[in-house]
């Protein structure tokens, strides 16, 4: 048993037999002493700070929020990006007797000022330069601590016992999900649980433990499975300064990361990247990589350990590219993950699996066998001991446990956190115990066959070249599966053509009562301004409120309008980023061509133009704020025209 183990059971030990509250969690943290706490790099240096560190600057900080607002037990928002100061205006907020409310950045402003007004929110204390509207007394971060530093007595007060955090607003109702101690306490404890099943959770690189703080710690993924189990590990947060590919990978290197948790955003970028790369490579290369990993995993199904030490000499060169040899353990959640992402992480010596969870229930399972055989199933795991999962009806996952939230306010009104918990995803289940998402309950079609379609098994049969975003979803009636593509507006005669051409081969090689039946196009965006994804709700809210118009392809106009006003000067400059980000020449970059559908890019390409667009322009396309869902060339010309005019 390594000395981490050791002492990650007697914290459990201590923390089970405590009164299960926040404060008896951050007695633990302050434990850590001079283990490091954080690390972020700076052009010069690595700029860290030590769990002896947090503990002063949280208690200061704590003074400086008494100090403005008292013990009123209230909520206080939190608004910031991921950061030291982040983590520690969380747990002033609670030493100074009040609430935090975890503030959603990818939520519009208005959005955000309705939950605060909810709340009842007292002042919204912001860790960052910007300063948001809220309709609420706003706290600089600094502003506090100087005032901390200056008051002598501590906050004479009980320590705050509750935080909450809102759901994506996907759902399109205002949800809030409210947590205690006892049900983070909860959500610690099953650690005991994990370590038993799968040690890589706590496995060190030369004595350190180091997670990559990429998810947003307002979001339930980042702030429960990220931050909550590796604090209490004493790990070290490693925070990027930037989300570029370059930035995420080099960070990777130059800390040591051990552990990533991550959407499969992430993943699917760097498998579609490196699948790239292997294409445009000689027949035996290719031969001998496929070779190399079906080696690789038919080892770990026997042996894991052995067979990850031979996936490090195996595919050496490919692991120097990517993260190197620190990785240890890493988790994908949030959404779908494709079986292919799984596999190919595994064969590479990286121990990726799936995990679930939502902003109500928490972080309830991971699939923890260490058997590629296994997690390329796609299973979320055997649910954690502080829940119990069920099948309810229509095949719907149902939750009960400890360690959910303790109560709902939906639309303003404070709703007790039912018994079993309905999470809206059709589920499979195995003998063992292990569970299989199948899809939403909502976007379930009832064929008039009598089947019941899933809208996700069809559409990703659809990659179209020239589509701007597409979805697959019920139509009108809810009684056949219809397609949704939003086209651009200077679609040629031959992109036309191919589109069309790319439906009808998608459709064929789909079963017949998944066939198709419907194909809509239209210009309007199916992503909410805010949104990463497309949400089949707000879509067909969307087209039932008319708020999304749909076109006639053959009378489509060959050239749009509003691009020809652009300046060519800045479509020129524009262009050749767009070359340099995606590694291929001016020439092949089309005005109204999707980044990522139409140029091929990955995600992880789209955060190179974000940082090359500020090194050039000085303009700072945020990834948190909404400039940057934008996919053509013509969409980043009309934002950089009217930010730098």
């Amino acid at each position: 048993m390594s000395r981490l183990t050791r002492q990650v059971r007697k914290n459990c030990d201590i923390l089970e037999g405590s009164e299960k509250r926040f404060e008896d969690i951050y007695n633990i943290l302050c434990s850590h002493g001079d283990k490091v706490m954080t690390e972020t790099s700076t052009m010069t240096r690595k700029l860290t700070h030590t769990y002896r560190d947090f503990k002063r600057d949280t208690e200061i900080l704590a003074k400086g929020v008494y100090s403005a607002l008292g013990e009123s037990d209230r909520y206080v928002a939190l608004h910031g990006e991921n950061g030291y100061e982040w983590i520690v205006a969380f747990w002033a907020i609670l030493m100074s007797g009040n609430k935090p409310y975890l503030v959603n950045l990818r939520q519009p402003s208005g959005f955000t000022a309705g939950i605060l007004n909810t709340l009842d929110a007292a002042a919204v204390i912001t860790t960052d330069s910007s300063r948001p509207d809220y309709q609420k007394t706003l706290l600089l971060y600094s502003e506090l601590f100087d005032c901390g530093k200056a008051q002598n007595i501590a906050p004479d007060c009980t320590f705050g016992n509750e935080f909450a955090l809102s759901t994506s607003g996907t759902t399109l109702k205002e949800k809030i999900c409210v947590y205690g101690g006892e049900q983070a306490c909860l959500q610690i404890l099953n650690v005991r649980d994990i370590m038993k099943r799968n040690k890589f959770i706590v496995s060190e690189h030369k004595g350190k433990l180091k997670t990559l703080a990429f998810l947003p710690l307002y979001h339930i993924f980042g702030f429960s499975a990220m931050y909550l189990w590796y604090a209490f590990f004493g790990a070290t947060f490693v925070f990027l300064s930037s989300y570029d590919g370059e930035n995420i990978l080099r960070t990777v290197y130059y800390h040591d990361v051990t552990h990533i948790f991550a959407v499969p955003l992430l993943w699917h970028s760097v498998e579609k990247s490196l699948n790239r790369k292997l294409a445009d490579m000689d027949e035996k290369t290719k031969k001998k990589f496929e070779k190399a990993k079906r080696l690789s995993l038919a080892v770990q199904n026997i042996c894991p350990r052995l067979g990850m030490a031979l996936a490090k000499r195996l595919f050496r060169d490919v692991r120097y590219k990517l993260f190197g040899d620190c990785i240890r353990f890493c988790i994908s959640g949030g959404s779908f993950i494709k079986g292919s992402a799984i596999e190919l992480f595994n064969a590479l010596g990286y121990p990726l699996c799936n995990g679930y969870g939502m902003s109500e229930i928490g972080i309830t399972s991971v699939e923890l066998d260490p058997r590629p055989k296994i997690k390329q199933k796609l299973s979320i795991g055997i649910s954690f001991e502080s829940v119990d999962y069920s099948i309810g009806s229509d095949d719907r996952l149902l939750v009960h446990g400890g360690s959910t939230c303790k109560r709902l306010i939906v639309d303003g009104e404070d709703t007790p956190m039912p018994y079993w918990f309905d999470t809206g995803d059709v589920v499979t289940a195995t003998t063992d115990g292990r569970y299989y998402i199948k899809g939403r309950v909502s976007d379930i079609v009832f064929g008039d066959d009598g089947e019941n379609l899933n809208p996700d098994l069809a559409e990703k049969a659809f990659e179209l070249t020239d589509a701007k975003e597409l979805s697959v979803l019920g139509n009108a009636d809810n009684s056949s599966l219809m397609l949704v593509v939003r086209i651009p507006e200077g679609l040629v005669a031959a992109q036309k053509e191919r589109l069309l051409d790319e439906i009808s081969r998608a459709n064929a090689s789909l079963p017949t009562s998944y066939t198709v039946r419907e194909i809509k196009f239209t210009y309007d965006p199916l992503i909410p301004k805010n949104g990463i994804k497309v949400s089949r709700a707000y879509l067909r809210r969307s087209i039932n409120e008319g708020k999304i118009s749909f076109v006639d392809i053959d009378k489509q106009e060959n050239i749009s309008s509003s691009s020809k006003n652009i300046q060519s000067e800045l479509r020129d400059t524009l262009r050749s980023l767009f070359a340099e980000a995606l590694g291929c020449s001016e020439d092949e970059i089309k005005d109204d061509e999707h980044f990522m559908t139409g140029l091929g890019g990955s995600s992880l390409d789209y955060f190179t133009l974000l940082s090359l667009i500020d090194k050039k322009f000085g303009v700072r396309l945020d990834f948190e704020s909404g400039d940057n869902f934008h996919y053509t060339l013509n969409d980043f010309l009309l934002i950089l025209e009217e930010k730098i005019k």
